[in-house]
């Protein structure tokens, strides 16, 4: 793996931190974004107990709701670890305020990773897009959450957009 680079998008988050330690065990360089580099050094301490990564960790900024920074973060990336997504415990006043940025983040990774190039784009996304509030015994490619369900919070609404999208 030596001098591949992935970028991981939501370095920061719980799920892209974890992704983070195990792609630099695997000996990936990894660029992590983050919504502001104010969270460059809270990302290294969080990783510190698993893994020294000062020379194979780079950070960007990025914002999925905007175009700027994109091609930058992609250059030299071998591959893509789409993470980033909103997440809050309480319900937003608005159910935009996680729509949007999932699915136009989604998208700006998506074609900015195709514009660079990249030879893999991974998207993680959540069991909320395929279960909803159903009781299903079985999932495949055709189960989605319901987003105009009376039931369907905003995340669930969010993820599954973003993977339709994708």
């Amino acid at each position: 793996m030596k001098n591949q680079r992935v970028l991981l998008t939501g370095v920061s988050g719980f799920v892209g931190q974890h992704c983070a330690v195990e792609l630099l065990k695997q000996g990936y360089t990894v660029r992590g974004s983050v919504r502001s580099l104010a969270k460059e050094q809270e990302v290294r301490q969080g990783l510190a107990p698993y893994i020294e990564a000062t020379d194979r960790l780079e950070f960007c900024e990025l914002d999925l709701l905007k175009d700027e920074g994109w091609d930058a973060a992609m250059a030299d990336c071998d591959y893509v670890l789409h993470v980033a997504s909103p997440f809050a415990i309480a319900v937003p006043k608005n159910e935009d305020e996680m729509i949007r940025p999932a699915v136009e983040g989604t998208l700006r990774a998506l074609k900015a990773a195709k514009k660079a190039g990249v030879k893999k784009l991974v998207l993680t996304s959540s069991t909320v897009a395929m279960v909803g509030d159903k009781k299903v015994n079985h999932l495949d490619q055709d189960s989605w959450t319901d987003p105009d369900s009376a039931k369907a919070t905003p995340y669930m609404k969010s993820k599954t957009l973003a993977e339709q999208a994708a």
